[in-house]
């Protein structure tokens, strides 16, 4: 029957009829020859329900979108994959220029089959894959990023992987691999538009508790928060003539709730004195200085096993609130507080918590 579909298709609708109507009778006279009241077989009921009564295939039956997505999937990832032979330079350059002409496009089911490969394709492929894209859309053609900006709300799953393999390129440790600066602006926009990238640090504290991993798989590199803190630093030095004062002040705030929330989720395992030997140079912040000087409440169930980092403590919610003390008398007026260190070499003003 697969074969007289395919004929079938070729037709128009009344000769397509007429014809499956011309094949059944042969079908149900053989039929006939063999048994006395023949049963209507799944096949050509489905040809008289195609052709004759113009019901289409796939009516009735569950969708089938996954299943095609799923082999699109598995046909991209076949064509695309690193064979670790001569043709995987031949096979990333054609890669390239296929998901540019997908973005360029907007065609949805190719970036999806991207965001595919890119989440199970080793990090130094996909690096090179996002220098393609960049080299497309941020120094050939000036302006053609606002193309790139507009995929967001086509394929989240594709810009979330890319903003991960820009992440890996652009690691600071030269001019070159330093990210610019409009590249950077979409990647804010993306993520104020859609700040689940981040929110998933939130939740990862419980996968890894599940998996009875936490605090023994890091998967924020401490090696990784070095140059980024580095760079900070770098650019603090050249802003600081500038009067950015306040911008200085965003960035250290910023770096400080990151690395907060990578500590507290268990992404990022490393001890206070690291982070306090990195940060020494940067300039004073207030929430910088609450992060890397505490406080850790430490266990009461005897010692942590090897290699377990204990994470910032919150107060539990429901805490019970204090009781309310009586009036103490006023305390006479303490003595001008003298210079405090509170990271090693480097000594500022006491100044609270604002």
């Amino acid at each position: 029957m697969s074969d007289i579909r395919h004929s079938l298709l070729r037709r128009d609708a009344l000769s397509a009829a007429k014809e499956v109507l011309y094949h059944l009778d042969i079908y149900f006279s053989s039929q006939l020859q063999s048994a006395p009241l023949p049963l209507v077989d799944k096949g050509p009921a489905e040809l008289l329900e195609e052709f004759l009564f113009q019901v289409p295939k796939e009516r009735g039956a569950p969708p089938k979108e996954q299943t095609k997505d799923s082999v699109r999937q598995i046909i991209f990832s076949s064509l695309f994959s690193p064979q670790g032979n001569k043709a995987d330079d031949s096979r990333m350059a054609l890669l390239g220029k296929l998901v540019s002409m997908a973005v360029a496009v907007c065609r949805v089911p190719v970036l999806e089959c991207a965001a595919f490969w890119l989440q199970r394709t080793p990090a130094v492929y996909c690096v090179r894959l996002a220098r393609a894209l960049v080299d497309d859309y941020c120094n050939l053609v000036p302006g053609s990023i606002q193309t790139l900006k507009q995929i967001f709300s086509a394929s989240p799953r594709f810009c979330c992987q890319f903003i991960t393999s820009v992440t890996a390129l652009y690691d600071l440790s030269s001019d070159d691999l330093i990210p610019p600066s409009d590249l950077l602006e979409l990647i804010v926009s993306w993520i104020f538009e859609d700040p689940s990238v981040l929110q998933v640090l939130m939740m990862l504290q419980g996968h890894l508790t599940e998996k009875n991993l936490y605090g023994r798989l890091g998967l924020v590199p401490f090696d990784h928060v070095v140059p980024l803190v580095e760079e900070i630093n770098r650019l603090s030095d050249e802003l600081n003539p500038l009067n950015a004062s306040k911008e200085i002040e965003l960035a250290l705030d910023r770096l400080a709730q990151a690395l907060q929330v990578a500590m507290a989720s268990g992404a990022l395992l490393c001890t206070r004195d690291d982070l306090r030997t990195v940060c020494s140079r940067l300039p004073h912040n207030n929430l910088l200085q609450l992060v890397i000087s505490g406080p850790v409440q430490q266990p009461t169930h005897g010692a942590l096993p090897p290699g377990f980092y204990p994470h910032i403590h919150t107060p539990p919610l429901g805490y019970p609130a204090h009781a309310t003390h009586p009036a103490l008398p006023a305390h006479p007026a303490l003595p001008a507080h003298p210079v405090q260190t509170f990271i090693p070499g480097m000594t500022f003003p006491y100044r609270p918590i604002r």
